[in-house]
């Protein structure tokens, strides 16, 4: 084991489960797994439908390239299956010289030598999916509904810790603002509760707020190598977004817990 690495994300106005408000009209939770993958689910506080906009609703990452949720591009999957069948007879020509009384040397080359006649059919069916995507979400009251796409976070995940336990030869305990993080993200979805008559935006922005790496200096010595982790965020189990990272030859091993980094408006 070469190290351990930890890191956690934030939204800027990060709030709990437990503090959202009874009135609150829409719930944005962002779930990001493992490989640094940002998926969002909405959620209709309110006793209306709520009718979301994917063509107006986007993610922009760090580097300010914004990519709208709608894609129109359709996608078109073809899959084929053929199934066939044989029929036919073969006859050995050994078996019917010895039937016939052929004996000496015609029949003995005649006992070598198949004759056969076979039929083959085969039928073929094809299956085409069309995969497109829709514009408009409809979510009903007080349920939720997911964008439906994934967009991934530069700079978060398990290669990136990877990446960081093995490009340094020293401890690293860094805390970050949203002005000062490595990795960021924002993601706008515009929605409605008057059937698209008129519609608002909620913006959240996201950010990494910690990056800590803990090399493990004397062999089996991960345990102390944690312990540096826990002294230096002693809030690290308690992110509503972390991942711990251990680092070796082997391959790479995770800790990880999602909650979902929670907005509202």
């Amino acid at each position: 084991m070469s190290g351990v690495a930890y890191q956690s994300m934030r939204a800027k106005n990060a709030v709990s489960q437990d503090n959202i408000p009874s009135n609150a009209t829409i719930v944005v939770v962002c779930s990001i797994d493992q490989s640094g993958k940002l998926e969002v689910t909405i959620r209709n506080n309110t006793d209306q439908i709520m009718t979301i906009d994917r063509t107006k609703s986007f993610f922009r990452d760090g580097l300010n390239n914004s990519i709208p949720y709608y894609d129109p591009l359709v996608t078109v999957n073809v899959q084929s299956t053929t199934v066939g069948n044989t029929t036919g007879s073969s006859v050995n020509l050994g078996s019917v010289a010895s039937a016939v009384g052929i004996g000496g040397a015609l029949g003995a080359a005649l006992g070598g030598v198949n004759v056969g006649g076979a039929n083959s059919t085969a039928t073929t069916s094809s299956e085409t999916t069309y995969h497109i995507d829709q514009p408009i979400i409809h979510i009903a009251p007080h349920g939720s509904a997911s964008m439906a796409r994934q967009f991934e976070i530069t700079g978060v995940g398990q290669a990136f810790l990877g990446e960081a336990v093995n490009s340094t030869m020293q401890d690293v305990n860094n805390n970050f603002t949203p002005e000062t993080t490595y990795a960021s993200c924002n993601i706008c979805i515009s929605y409605s509760l008057d059937d698209g008559a008129t519609y608002e935006t909620i913006l959240t922005d996201l950010y990494a707020n910690t990056l800590l790496v803990s090399k493990v200096w004397s062999t089996g010595k991960v345990n102390d190598a944690l312990r540096k982790i826990y002294m230096g965020k002693g809030d690290a189990l308690t992110e509503q977004w972390y991942l711990i990272h251990f680092e070796s030859a082997a391959g790479g091993d995770n800790h990880f817990q999602n909650t979902g980094i929670l907005n509202y408006k």
